[in-house]
């Protein structure tokens, strides 16, 4: 049996200590001394020799349990800082404590004020001006406005990731203020890779507008998060570059924009530049990697766009005019499909979509999905050999003739090799009574899977009617290496289990640490209790759930 790995390192266990000291010893002397007169660069004493990461992570521990006041912020904020998150002390920061950031940390490159609701504009604008350095910025929930928005854009040339999202001040027409400077006439934040704009208030088609303009101003975007974002990209594709009352005064047009982008791009390809704004996004494609809630409709339209996407979510409705392939998406490694509401689409109609980017796959989530038939499910599986996890919900929706026990196939037990993934979640759901030979070949199914996932950390089963005792019988049970010696969480919710079937988990050579058997209607009382003993018996510390 594997030793037992709950025991926490030296650092946490030195840095919990000094976060239950922290009022008692490390901040009296600076509280009785210094605490009116902060403004110094630095002080002398224990935090500014630890490393940046471990002050952070002190931050973290005080700020979560509620232990970390504004004296003993002010002792941790040390010059040597580089990167600083105020998410866990979001109620601490004030205007003073942001000026206090800007004296003490000068050289940070990545800052999180995450809800710092407290911080005036003008506050933040000034914050903006004296950390140039800053590569990542979250502003999400705070009073950000278009003033901000714009410093950021002239004073932070090197910044790749903003997030502000929930910012009630900031409007379409603000947005626009990070990627162009109207006094200089120059665009800037052109190194912004990712931008995250959740949660703003929408304006009609000004957004979308807005959008159009950030993603032909800002030519390095990877990923711009905005419920807007399709609609804007299908302006583009329809190169509609000249909307009314669009942009507003200053601001170049969309179709200028559109130029300019595409004559840096033919500079680029030594090419020459086009002047034709009907062919400019053409010529300038998207550099897009990430795509969110993506229409099933807008999938081949808008795929042209950005042919180096690495992750999209698709949203399935009612069935589209015509098929689509992600065939296009050659790079994808995360692909979500779902329906939003009720599943009305079944695994089988989007099987032939998947096909073309098995190989490529390394994240899969299918949601809310019917479920039709027993064999397809192996098959998509087969054409996913590199995937790290997969996550799923389906109705079973099965109509096959049931069986009698002696004309069940024997279960042949190969692995289904999938040597990458860590992760795999089945949940499944139906009112239908489920054929026996459905939860017959689904119990081999599993037993091929289990034996092809030698790096399974994570194994969710929930709502399986497969007798899962016989599952694990026959995996643990084979002549091959010892399986799943990687396990550290297995969900067994409201599945056909017993206390065997978690015994088998439990006496395995493993790193398990949870175990839930909620909802197993064959878990009883004395059932949960046996497993625990065995527990205390075999002196490992897992955390069993039953209800």
């Amino acid at each position: 049996m594997s030793p037992c790995r709950d025991v926490d390192s030296l650092t946490s266990l030195c840095l919990h200590n000094i976060a239950d000291n922290m009022e008692s010893v490390w901040m009296k002397d600076y509280t009785d001394k210094y605490m009116e007169d902060y403004r110094f660069m630095y002080i002398e004493g224990p935090f500014n020799q630890i490393a940046g990461p471990l002050v952070q992570q002190l931050i973290r521990i005080l700020g979560d349990s509620r232990k970390l006041s504004k004296a003993g912020l002010q002792l941790l904020l040390q010059p040597h800082l580089t990167e600083l998150s105020l998410r866990p002390c979001a109620g601490l920061i004030n205007n003073a404590m942001a000026q206090l950031v800007t004296v003490r940390c000068k050289f940070l490159t990545s800052l999180d004020l995450h809800s710092c609701t407290r911080i005036p504009s003008a506050s933040l604008v000034s914050m903006v001006e004296r950390l140039p350095r800053l590569q990542k910025l979250c502003l999400s929930d705070t009073q950000s406005d278009s003033l901000v928005l714009a410093t950021i854009g002239t004073s932070c040339p090197r910044l790749r990731e903003l997030d502000v999202s929930r910012c009630k001040k900031i409007s379409a027409s603000s947005v626009l203020s990070l990627a162009y400077n109207v006094k200089s006439g120059q665009f800037c934040c052109q190194a912004l890779r990712v931008l995250l704009l959740q949660g703003v208030r929408p304006q009609g088609d000004q957004w979308v507008y807005a959008l159009c303009f950030l993603l032909l101003a800002l030519p390095g975007l990877e990923q711009l998060a905005n419920p807007s974002l399709a609609d804007a990209m299908r302006l583009l594709y329809l190169r509609d570059l000249s909307p009314s009352g669009f942009p507003p005064e200053n601001f170049p047009s969309l179709a200028e924009v559109a130029r300019t982008r595409s004559g840096r791009m033919s500079k680029c390809n030594e090419g020459v530049r086009i002047e034709d704004t009907r062919t400019a996004t053409q010529d300038a494609p998207l550099r897009l990697k990430k795509l969110e809630d993506l229409g099933e409709e807008d999938v081949s339209i808008l795929g042209s766009l950005c042919r180096g996407l690495e992750e999209v979510a698709i949203s399935l409705r009612n069935p589209p005019e015509s098929s689509w392939s992600l065939m296009q998406w050659p790079n994808l490694t995360l692909l979500n499909l779902h329906c939003p509401d009720h599943p009305l689409r079944s695994l089988e109609d989007i099987l032939p979509s998947i096909y073309p980017v098995g190989h490529s796959l390394r994240h899969l989530s299918l949601q809310n999905l019917l479920w039709r038939q027993e064999e397809t499910l192996p098959t998509l599986l087969a054409w996913c050999p590199n995937l790290k996890s997969f996550q799923s919900h389906f109705t079973v929706l099965c109509h096959t003739v049931s069986h009698n026990a002696l004309e069940m196939p024997p279960w042949l037990g190969n692995p289904l090799p999938l040597p990458h993934l860590h992760t795999f979640s089945l949940l499944l759901e139906g009112d239908d009574p489920i054929p026996n030979i459905f939860k017959h070949k689904l119990g081999g199914f599993l037993v091929s899977l289990l034996k092809g996932c030698p790096k399974l950390e994570s194994l969710s089963l929930c709502g399986v009617p497969t007798l899962l005792d016989t599952v694990f019988e026959t995996v643990y049970g084979s002549t091959q290496p010892e399986p799943l010696q990687k396990l550290r969480e297995v969900s067994l919710c409201n599945s056909n289990v017993t206390q065997w079937g978690a015994s088998l988990i439990l006496r395995a050579k493993n790193d398990l640490k949870t175990l839930d058997l909620s909802h197993c209607k064959d878990v009883m009382c004395r059932d949960f209790q046996k497993l625990q003993e065995r527990t205390r018996k075999d002196k490992r510390n897992v955390s069993i759930t039953w209800q």
